[in-house]
């Protein structure tokens, strides 16, 4: 059986994928989108919005059971993570019925089934019903990324778990042992923590999430150990262990051997590309995944990679952006992928976010640079909230103090960092920033207030 011709089949259906599947359907494309499970991908089924789904609700039960000063008192409370993990179940099916209903909307067929790319403008399909063959004049290459599994010895027989299953946990583990600080390990960290489990987290190298400000992460280790979040780094995991319902960790740090006795051990240590389904098509490939250019082409001419799968920036909103592209350039359009203000957010309990340079990327880059601050601890909506850990950063470079660079670290940062990219899109300078009106009182005045301070008149702190 054969599907098309297609003006664009598009392999993989996750943020990127169902992006652009959404995306050309607008612009009156004919487009088939093939997906093996449900659309949404990882991003939506089992990664980003499962895991807020489940960080919002252990933040309500973290602020319910401290929430003395607020004037709130529990005896005897609990947090049932059965039902939070039904919540959260809902969430996903109401999205992902979402995603499907703009698809039949936008008239993309949707073709569930493992795709095989056999080359330009050919994708085989082995569906329930049966073997089929999708052809199209152009081909979107979407197939994501998959979890990263470090050789240790007796890891594998451990049976760690994997973001997936810890999303679908319906107890918790008391003793949690994280194997890497990176986004996942740190998030899930949060989330256990705050409904009462001791975690460890393992982290290999000198600094947690090593993409981000040292500063401001030094400030949230510091912050997630008062939840109940040991981070451990320079910490060489060696050994994982199970015996019966208990698993020991084995690790080398500073020289020596400690070991770690948990419930459950789950790998935090990040994702790699995915190449399922597009091994034999013949594409470039590099360490990170498939090799593409600013328009996202690959080395085959008809076919394109967006997403977790090129390795480039596994984002979900960079994934949607470059199926956005991808699209446009098949198309005929002049587009090219900008990431120089892509931001970037942690959802940790406070949330870490930030959006271009730092301050010695900023230096290499431009010659020069300079770091304003402000204290989240001076923000009045954040002392009204309880929420006041945290800092808001500004790097500039030039004469005019143009804003190359943001990096929060506190309450709804990840909100926060939104006007920062706007800000940096636009090419806006500090005298930009301080002629705006921020309303009072909001976190927002927090960008304002570091703007000042790099301004050199400062309102809410001492110079």
């Amino acid at each position: 059986m054969t599907d098309g011709p297609y003006d664009i089949a598009i392999l993989g259906g996750g943020p990127g994928g169902y992006v652009a599947a959404l995306y050309a359907g607008a612009k009156g494309a004919k487009v088939a989108l093939i997906e093996r499970d449900r659309v949404g991908g990882t991003c939506v089924t089992v990664g980003c919005i499962p895991s807020k789904a489940l960080l919002d609700s252990s933040h309500a039960y973290w602020l319910a059971t401290h929430g003395q000063e607020h004037g709130i008192v529990f005896d005897g409370a609990r947090f049932d993570l059965a039902k939070a993990v039904a919540r959260k179940d809902g969430v996903v099916k109401q999205l992902v019925s979402g995603v499907e209903l703009l698809l039949k909307a936008r008239k993309v067929d949707l073709i569930t089934g493992e795709g095989t790319l056999r080359g330009p403008g050919q994708i085989a399909v082995r569906a329930k019903d049966g073997e089929r063959t999708v052809e199209a004049k152009s081909v979107i290459v979407a197939t994501g990324s998959k979890v990263g599994v470090p050789p240790i010895k007796g890891l594998a027989e451990a049976k760690p778990l994997d973001n997936v299953g810890a999303l679908a946990l319906t107890e918790f583990p008391k003793r949690l042992v994280i194997i890497g600080a990176g986004v996942i390990g740190l998030e899930l960290g949060t989330f256990f923590a705050e409904i009462g489990s001791q975690v460890t987290v393992l982290e290999m190298l000198p600094q947690p999430i090593a993409t981000e400000d040292p500063e401001l992460v030094k400030m949230l280790v510091r912050s997630l150990a008062t939840r109940g979040v040991t981070v451990r780094t320079e910490a060489k995991v060696t050994e994982v262990a199970r015996s019966g319902k208990t698993v020991t960790v084995t690790a080398e740090i500073g020289g020596k051997s400690e070991r770690f006795e948990a419930d459950q051990v789950l790998l935090g240590a990040g994702r790699v590309a995915s190449l399922s389904g597009v091994e034999q098509a013949g594409l470039g490939t590099s360490k990170r995944g498939i090799e593409v250019d600013e328009r996202m082409r690959t080395s085959v001419k008809g076919i394109w990679a967006i997403g977790d799968c090129t390795g480039l920036v596994p984002l979900a909103h960079v994934a949607s952006t470059q199926g956005e592209v991808a699209v446009d350039d098949i198309l005929g359009e002049s587009v090219r992928m900008d990431y120089d203000a892509v931001p970037y957010v942690v959802y940790t309990h406070p949330e870490l976010a930030h959006v271009g340079l730092s301050e010695q990327q900023a230096k290499e880059k431009h010659g020069d640079s300079n770091v304003a601050r402000f204290s989240f601890k001076a923000s009045g909506r954040a002392l009204a909230l309880g929420e006041s850990d945290g800092l808001m950063k500004i790097v500039t470079t030039g004469e005019e103090q143009r804003i190359v660079g943001v990096h929060v670290l506190g309450p709804q940062a990840s909100e926060l960092v939104a006007t920062a990219t706007v800000a940096i899109r636009l090419e806006a300078t500090i005298a930009d920033i301080v002629a705006t009106i921020f309303a009072h009182p909001t976190l927002q005045e927090t960008f304002r207030e570091a703007a000042l301070v790099a301004a050199g008149t400062p309102i809410h702190m001492a110079k």
